[in-house]
């Protein structure tokens, strides 16, 4: 495909207990460094058309302005510590609550530490435009009047992308996977997902985030912005952003191209009757299928979970998920935070690539999810499981490795914590069953390494061509589903009508 940018993976909107979530503002700064590329803290900070709701929600609201307002100074500091272009890029940001217009977050292009809360949203929208801003709407499918995305009050030239996916859930469409059931007081809106509002023409590209209240970046399954640039830094993500060069995946970090007639995704095509599709994934786990689609229906289907390894299959590196986690569930009334000290070894191998998967929860302040050493043959991580504060009681962990290798080669885990214990297999044996770690007895903690996936069912690489008539604008996006349900959603192609 293209060498001219490079895939980027973080967290655009995020919180913690400067305003109203929780987690210490050192601890998110230090999460984000840990696994993602580039990271905006994006505290609560006003909400001009707040309204008074029963019992004490509206003085937590308000009292957690009031923090963030009091500790922005310290925010500047720390984005300023840690920024570090070309290894991981923080952004200054903060969030603006909307009942009637919706919610949206502000991304500033720099570090200086501005902090203007202003109020009337086309203030807000001119100031953006000339200080050089980001305005991120996100949640959109809560209903108009109830803190849902109004789209007749887009101001497309500082709010070019639509963040669909978070841990409220998805707002692709109305019957989408990763429905709206957290922090919401109603579902998702049909006039209120991005289909909708690509079929009234709005031209919004897409990014996911977590909106994650647990002070932790980039959790697992709660989503990530995958951003298209030149280089790691502020400019060149900015650019991107502008110009649409981004996608949204829910957790597994997959890689996705997709062209039209060699333009990538967010770009507009002048009306041509012939287009040229191309679209290259690379998952991390089977890819059940992909799915690309033109106004709204989906016009190609590839399934690569369909393919059959073959004897070339070892020539190509293989997927291996090790999971951990599972344990006594909460109503036994025993159990609590298991501590994770394990080291994975190659033998035979190499591990090429590696993909931590780091769920938000057990929120914990001192104990930190880290990969501690990495080689070619090893994989040395300090983390921690519990069956508390997780998105869908979703307890597990993982590390997902791309190990090039063959039917031979041993994969041991050797864990001193919770428990002195060890799994091996080859991966030839993982090809035919997965295999279960126990580190104590039934219904302590325990693990698996999962079979394995070869080549041609976590990578995959079309082209088909489409017509259009010139009648109407159309537009095209790729949508990823894997084994493990795990998605991705590329920004829309769109190609004008004559």
């Amino acid at each position: 495909m293209t060498t001219e940018y490079k895939t980027y993976f973080g967290d655009l909107h995020n919180h913690n207990h400067v305003g109203y979530a929780q987690g210490s503002l050192d601890r998110s700064f230090e999460i984000a460094r840990n696994h993602l590329d580039f990271y905006a803290f994006t505290p609560h900070s006003y909400w001009p058309d707040i309204v008074e709701y029963d019992g004490k929600i509206s003085h937590k609201w308000k009292n957690g302005f009031h923090i963030a307002r009091s500790r922005w100074p310290e925010v500047v500091e720390l984005a300023r510590e840690f920024d570090r272009p070309g290894e991981f890029v923080t952004i200054l940001g903060y969030e603006r609550h909307g009942t009637q217009e919706g919610d949206y977050h502000i991304l500033y292009p720099d570090l200086n530490g501005d902090y203007e809360l202003i109020e009337d949203l086309a203030e807000l929208q001119e100031f953006a435009r000339n200080r050089g801003c980001l305005l991120i709407p996100h949640h959109p499918a809560n209903r108009l009047g109830h803190r849902g995305f109004d789209a007749t009050k887009l101001a497309p030239e500082v709010s070019p992308v639509l963040e669909i996916h978070s841990e409220w859930g998805c707002a692709e469409h109305d019957r989408a996977p990763f429905p709206y059931k957290r922090h919401t007081e109603g579902g998702r809106w049909t006039k209120h997902t991005l289909q909708y509002y690509l079929n009234q023409g709005y031209r919004l590209g897409v990014i996911a985030s977590t909106d994650d209240h647990l002070g932790h970046p980039g959790g697992y399954r709660e989503g990530l912005a995958a951003i298209k640039a030149t280089e790691l830094s502020r400019e060149a993500l900015f650019d991107a952003i502008r110009n649409r060069r981004t996608y949204a995946v829910t957790g597994d970090r997959i890689e996705l191209d997709f062209f039209l007639n060699d333009q990538m995704m967010g770009q507009e095509l002048s009306f041509t009757p012939d287009r040229r599709i191309k679209v290259h994934v690379r998952g991390w786990d089977e890819i059940d299928r992909v799915e690309v689609l033109k106004n709204g229906r989906v016009i190609h289907r590839d399934f690569p979970v369909d393919n059959i390894p073959d004897n070339q299959s070892w020539n190509h590196p293989v997927v291996l998920r090790f999971e951990y986690g599972w344990g006594p569930w909460p109503a036994l009334g025993w159990g609590g935070t298991a501590d994770w000290n394990f080291a994975i070894h190659v033998d035979g191998g190499e591990i090429q690539q590696f993909q931590p998967c780091f769920t938000p929860g057990p929120f914990d302040e001192f104990r930190r999810d880290q990969i501690l050493d990495v080689s070619s043959n090893r994989l040395i991580v300090q983390s921690f499981t519990a069956l508390k504060h997780q998105v869908d009681d979703w307890s597990q962990k993982a590390i997902v490795l791309r190990i090039q290798g063959n039917e031979e080669t041993k994969v041991s885990v050797k864990c001193t914590q919770p428990s002195d214990c060890q799994l091996t297999q080859t991966l030839g044996e993982l090809t035919v069953s997965n295999e279960m770690l126990f580190t104590r007895p039934f219904p302590w903690e325990s693990a698996m390494l999962h079979r394995v996936v070869f080549q041609n069912q976590w990578e995959t690489d079309f082209d088909f061509t489409d017509a259009g008539d010139g009648n109407q604008a159309d537009w095209y996006y790729v949508r990823v589903i894997q084994s493990n349900g795990e998605m991705a959603w590329s920004s829309p192609i769109w190609v004008n009508s004559k």
